[in-house]
């Protein structure tokens, strides 16, 4: 009887454990392992480092310091910015100028090779804009389109192109910037041929109305502050060198108190006032 009772029991329990082999087993590992990758390591990924890019360093954000920046004295800056801030004209060739592509078209030395239009173009577009050719000629890339980030342009203006060491502050290199980013224009859209492409009569009514006071009814008045033998008029240069027109008809002209139209005309209104400029005198007779 003792001896049934055993075989009964070793059998019970080898019932019994494979029965629990055949179980599934509880998932704690599972849990512990899935949890503490979902919860922690990727929580801590998609709020930790997500939300510490999204909300703290993303790059998208544009500093404060070019929110606040001037983008119609970054257009004089881009023109002449030794007469913007008032300071002397550098003397030296700029560093960069030994570096650029075509070392025989343009000869200029000294405070011409400081002028940015010098290397990218009243236009924007360097080697492949207007300055493709001729005595202005660098082999520099144009900055119209850049994929730049504001602060990346503001490093560039003042480490990689020297305009930090050569003295000119940091918020007149956000200016700089800020012109860089958001005032250029496609000159292609209202220039073709040389010619300004917009509606004459209407850019008439423009002049009369702002630019005559100082240009003269026909454009051959010498603007206040200008040298005796200025002759760089209106109808002359809008024609000479559209694009520099349009520039300046845009920013003004560095060191006068020509007014920008940057944020009075449209484009298209630019290109109107600059076809009527395109009929005045060229030279005064």
């Amino acid at each position: 009887m003792k001896l049934n009772l055993r075989i009964l029991t070793v059998v019970v329990l080898a019932v019994t454990f494979v029965g629990l082999t055949g179980c599934p087993l509880p998932e704690t590992p599972d849990n512990g392992t899935d949890n503490g990758t979902d919860n922690g390591t990727d929580n801590g990924t998609d709020n930790g480092t997500d939300n510490g890019t999204d909300n703290g360093t993303d790059a998208t954000v544009d500093p404060a310091e070019f929110t606040a920046a001037d983008a119609v004295r970054g257009g004089l800056l881009y023109d002449k910015w030794w007469a913007v801030v008032g300071v002397e004209a550098p003397t030296d060739d700029h560093a960069l100028w030994a570096t650029r592509p075509d070392l025989e078209s343009n000869a200029r030395t000294g405070a011409d090779t400081w002028r940015c239009k010098e290397c990218h173009g009243w236009d924007y577009k360097g080697v492949d804009g207007a300055y493709s050719g001729g005595s202005h000629r660098t082999g520099f890339a144009g900055i119209f389109e850049t994929d730049a980030t504001a602060q990346e342009t503001f490093d560039d203006i003042k480490d990689t192109h020297g305009f930090g060491e050569a003295g000119l502050a940091d918020p007149e290199i956000w200016n700089l910037a800020k012109f860089v980013l958001e005032g250029q224009i496609d000159t292609d859209a209202i220039i073709a041929d040389g010619a300004f492409i917009g509606d004459a009569d209407a850019g008439q009514a423009t002049f009369d109305a702002t630019c005559s006071v100082c240009h003269g009814a026909n454009g051959l008045s010498i603007p206040p502050g200008g040298p005796d033998d200025f002759d760089a008029f209106v109808g002359f240069l809008s024609n000479d060198n559209p694009a520099e027109f349009l520039h300046k008809v845009r920013f003004g002209q560095p060191g006068t108190g020509m007014p920008a139209q940057f944020a009075v005309l449209t484009v298209e209104g630019a290109g109107d006032l600059a076809a009527y400029a395109q009929t005045l005198p060229e030279t005064a007779e």
